[in-house]
Order: C-alpha cells, then sequence, then structure tokens
C-alpha cells in the first residue's frame, strides 16, 4: 500500500515549503524563482500554484512587483491543508472492504478500526505545521537534519550527474556533427551501457548498427534534439537536449540532461552533458544512493568517451555503387 502523495501532491507541498521559507522577507515570489526553488516542471507550475490559492492558501499578484506569497503565517498553515489542496478531502469515500456479505449492507467488520486508523493520520498532518517543515527543509540543506533510519531518499529515484571531455574539433563542426547524431545514438548509449557493466572502457562507438536486436533490448528510446534561437540554424545549436530510456535489462531507468559545446580553441572544444538519471521504481529493489550514483555516472563516462570518439571519427558514408556505363558503338 503505497502511502506517498501524488505526483500533484508531491509538487503543491514542494512549493508551499518554498513559499513558506520566503515569507518572512514579504516579498511575493514569482513563478521562475518557485520552479528554479522546488524543481517543479514549468509547464505545471501555474497549476500547482493556483491550487493553494484556490485553497486559500495563497495569494497572488500581477505586475512587476507582484508574485505568490503565503496568505497567513506558515506557523498558521497545516500539512492538512496543504495536502487537502492537492488531493482534496483525506478521508474514506467508501467501504474499505468494499463489497461483501448481505449481513455487511450497513457496515463492515472493518469501518471502525479503517476510521480510528484515518482520524489519528489527519491529526497527525493537523497538528504539524507548515513552519516546521520549512525549518527542517533548512536544516537538510544545510547537512545539519539527522536523517532518520527510515528515510525513503536512502534509496533515491533519481541523481544529478555531469561529465565533460575534450574532443579534437572545433566548436562550429562538433554541433553540426552533434545534429545529426540521432540516428546512432541508441547504439552509443547500449555501448555505455554494457561498458560500464562490464567495468571496460568499451569498444568504439563508430558504426554501430542502433537497431540491433541486442541493443534494442537494452535502450527502448534515445534522442538527441537541438534547442535553437529563434530564427537560428539548427547547426548552430545553443544546446542539445539528450534524453533515453533503458529496459529491464539494463536496470529500468532514464537520463534526461542537456549538452553544451563549449570552444577551447580554434581546434578543440569542450562536450559536457549534465542531467538527472532516473530508476524505475516498477522494476524490483531500488539501489542505495552510492550505488545509483556509481552506476549512473559509470554509465555517462563510458557515454561521453565515446560520444567523443564518434564526434572525431564519424562513420564513412556508404560507398555508392556506380553503374556501368552503356557500352557505346564506335
Amino acid at each position: 500500500m503505497d502511502m506517498t502523495l501524488s505526483k500533484r501532491g508531491d509538487y503543491v507541498m514542494r512549493s508551499a515549503i518554498a513559499l513558506a521559507r520566503a515569507y518572512p522577507d514579504g516579498t511575493p515570489r514569482k513563478i521562475r524563482q518557485v520552479v528554479a526553488d522546488t524543481e517543479v516542471p514549468q509547464s505545471f507550475a501555474s497549476q500547482i500554484l493556483a491550487d493553494l490559492v484556490r485553497a486559500g492558501l495563497a495569494t497572488s499578484r500581477a505586475g512587476r512587483d507582484g508574485g505568490y506569497r503565503l496568505s497567513r503565517e506558515p506557523a498558521e498553515i497545516t500539512v492538512l491543508e496543504v495536502i487537502e489542496a492537492a488531493e482534496g478531502p483525506l478521508r474514506s469515500e467508501r467501504c474499505a472492504l468494499g463489497d461483501g456479505p448481505c449481513r455487511w449492507d450497513a457496515v463492515c467488520p472493518l469501518h471502525e478500526t479503517w476510521s480510528a486508523a484515518t482520524v489519528n493520520v489527519r491529526g497527525a498532518l493537523a497538528e504539524a505545521s507548515l513552519a516546521e517543515l520549512a525549518r527542517r527543509d533548512e536544516q537538510i540543506e544545510a547537512g545539519l537534519y539527522a536523517t532518520p533510519a527510515d528515510a525513503h531518499r536512502s534509496h533515491p529515484v533519481s541523481v544529478d550527474v555531469a561529465d565533460a571531455v575534450q574532443v579534437e574539433l572545433g566548436a562550429d563542426d562538433a554541433r553540426q556533427l552533434l545534429s545529426r547524431l540521432d540516428a546512432s545514438l541508441p547504439g552509443l548509449v547500449a555501448v555505455a551501457v554494457e561498458a560500464a557493466v562490464g567495468g571496460a572502457a568499451g569498444p568504439p562507438a563508430v558504426g554501430l548498427r542502433p537497431r540491433s536486436d541486442r541493443h534494442k533490448a537494452l535502450v527502448s528510446e534515445a534522442a538527441i534534439t537541438p534547442v535553437v534561437a529563434a530564427g537560428g540554424r539548427r547547426d548552430r545549436a545553443i544546446h542539445h537536449e539528450l534524453s533515453w530510456r533503458l529496459g529491464d535489462p539494463a536496470g529500468a531507468a532514464s537520463f534526461d540532461a542537456e549538452v553544451t559545446i563549449a570552444p577551447v580553441d580554434d581546434e578543440r572544444c569542450q562536450v559536457e552533458v549534465a542531467g538527472t538519471w532516473r530508476q524505475s521504481r516498477s522494476t524490483g529493489p531500488l539501489l542505495a544512493r552510492d550505488e545509483l550514483e556509481r552506476h549512473a555516472r559509470a554509465v555517462l563516462r563510458a557515454f561521453v568517451r565515446n560520444l567523443a570518439r564518434s564526434l572525431e571519427e564519424p562513420p564513412a558514408p556508404r560507398a555508392v555503387q556506380s553503374r556501368p556505363r552503356s557500352m557505346t558503338r564506335q
């Protein structure tokens, strides 16, 4: 039985904590500031903050000096109020045992026990204030909060990883090649996963067949997309968005990142890949943080090395077999 919040409840709680921490300075928070503080997706942030406004827990004001602010002191807002702003009333809407024998038409044997448990949960959440959560969040950020023995974050769902490599190629040339890499990307990722698991640097990535059965089993999806300024050219991308999804043989994980290319000199550039590695909750036990970070960093390290190799030594174009010229009579 999963006792965690829904994704919406998660985002609303994060946003409420961010507003609680900002409350003492009296300055409303812009949506972009809440997004930066909470990592709530930009596309959902306005909806999430609107939930707090509808519940009367926050106010919003338009304009240059506007933004979002709690409607009252964080100490006066309970955790229960915040949760119910996102999830709705915390109560049993139907019988815990559902349909049963005809003698249960009016009440089931579990009713009183379940009702008491619900009351206790509501009571605990109603006794905790948003101010307490904000203080706890500050202590965690400062490294002063003692981690409980049952902390779920010791087996995190995601970790942030980054790596960089220098390439013997000018920045503009590297960007052009990177924009054409989409077709061979699944092969690059598959080689990186195999290299990381095997503890080897991995074979050259050039010329891999991205749709081989082995690679399809490891990599279910991979894409790299150039992000260009308005009116800009694809081969002059500001950066690239990179993502891949691994199947069960590779640990059922995903990676979403940003790839940036910075010139070192006229003939060299640095390629940096920075993003978030996520392990799937639905395919078995989660890895502990240290093990997850080691695995994610090893795969990324192997990937950037093979990426550099593929940029420096792009596969040669296939030779086009010319048709024999027709014989002409002399």
